[in-house]
């Protein structure tokens, strides 16, 4: 037999599925769910979306950053790839293999199933060594069920005010938030979707995070209209929270807060929202920022196609309707209203209707998506 053949013989053995499978067995309700065991490298691993189909777990990579977040339970662990490291909240655990990559699918060391887990969640689950059997609770449903609609502004706050005397962003905004609300109700069968306002009322900013959060929001979309000083500026642009890097980001963020100073107390209530500025950097190293950024571009780029409007980009802001919102959350800018051609686009039912239509497609794909990969 040649050195080749042998090769290969080797290579087929080291990454052979192992023909076993670890259970996961539930303290209640579902039978017992396998997880297949594979062999690779000598190293006994499980396919990382495993935990999706056992547990409706979240799994996604971020290549940029190598690093493969993994969230169950309502917990987030994040592994570093090429590295057998993986972060739990302020703990770091040594899973002794790294993660490994086939084409396109992880494989996580099986240690983090029979060592990390039971350790890192105590209350959840356990491994029981003789039995070789994972015990768990039963899996939260992650999948989307409550979404939250905030027309921007609203009651003594007008928001931005159009090219025509009279025109008040506040007024729009509500307009295409009745509208796609009854348009998600009729398309998504079980999902309740809820508007911060469905009248000419005043609400704070961080009341409106607030309500759905406290509501049970799986996600939050604020939608406003734009405003330059240069009246030819136009196009439609959607904001994840974030730091703003460029002028025109720190111009919307300052526009879109300047709601606290004018309308909730001035000063003072402007320092009530600086002391929540710890929330952003904590928001920073969940999951919540890259589906947010996920949903913000799905929207984006429907409003572009059906709408043929100016695609101004996904951008990031310090954006206080969305700091304390514990969900993937949006500000979508629908178009300038201070600019003459596209308020009377904004101002048309038509032009309405297809913003609608955007909006509702964009959030259905990504809740479809959203759903099967939790």
């Amino acid at each position: 037999m040649s050195r080749i053949t042998l090769l290969i013989l080797a290579l087929l053995v080291t990454s052979q599925v192992a023909g076993q499978s670890l259970f996961v067995v539930f303290d209640s309700g579902p039978a017992p769910e396998p997880v297949q065991v594979a062999t690779i490298g000598g190293v006994r691993c499980f396919p990382a979306l495993a935990l999706n189909r056992v547990f409706g777990a979240s799994v996604s990579d971020d290549l940029p950053d190598r690093r493969l977040r993994v969230t169950l339970y309502g917990e987030q662990f994040i592994f570093l790839i090429d590295s057998p490291y993986v972060n739990h909240g302020s703990n770091r655990f040594n899973c002794t293999w790294p993660v490994r990559r086939q084409g396109d699918r992880y494989y996580l060391p099986l240690t983090f199933l029979t060592q990390i887990l039971p350790l890192a969640l105590p209350d959840k689950i356990r491994y029981d060594v003789d039995a070789r059997e994972l015990h768990a609770a039963l899996p939260m449903d992650n999948t989307i069920s409550t979404i939250y609609i905030d027309p921007g502004h609203g009651g003594k706050d007008p928001g931005a005010l159009g090219y025509t005397r009279g025109v008040f962003e506040k007024d729009v905004v509500l307009s295409v938030a009745l509208m796609l609300k009854e348009r998600l109700e009729r398309e998504l069968d079980g999902v309740k979707v809820v508007l911060t306002r469905d009248d000419d009322t005043f609400i704070p900013l961080n009341a409106r995070s607030r309500m759905a959060n406290e509501g049970g929001g799986d996600l939050f979309i604020s939608l406003h209209c734009n405003a330059h000083r240069d009246r030819s500026c136009n196009g439609v642009e959607v904001y994840f929270l974030s730091t703003a890097k460029t002028t025109d980001e720190r111009a919307v963020e300052a526009l879109e807060n300047s709601v606290v100073y004018k309308y909730e107390g001035g000063a003072e209530a402007l320092q009530r929202y600086d002391d929540l500025s710890f929330i952003l950097m904590d928001m920073a190293q969940t999951e919540q920022l890259h589906e947010s950024s996920e949903l913000a571009y799905k929207l984006l780029a429907n409003m572009v196609s059906t709408t043929s409007m100016n695609n101004r980009g996904v951008r990031q802001a310090n954006l206080y309707v969305l700091r304390v919102s514990y969900m993937p959350a949006v500000l979508v800018e629908l178009g300038f209203i201070s600019n003459r051609s596209e308020e009377k686009r904004l101002l048309d039912a038509e032009m309405q209707q297809n913003l609608v239509e955007a909006l509702a497609e964009g959030i259905k794909s990504f809740k479809y998506k959203y759903d099967q990969v939790r």
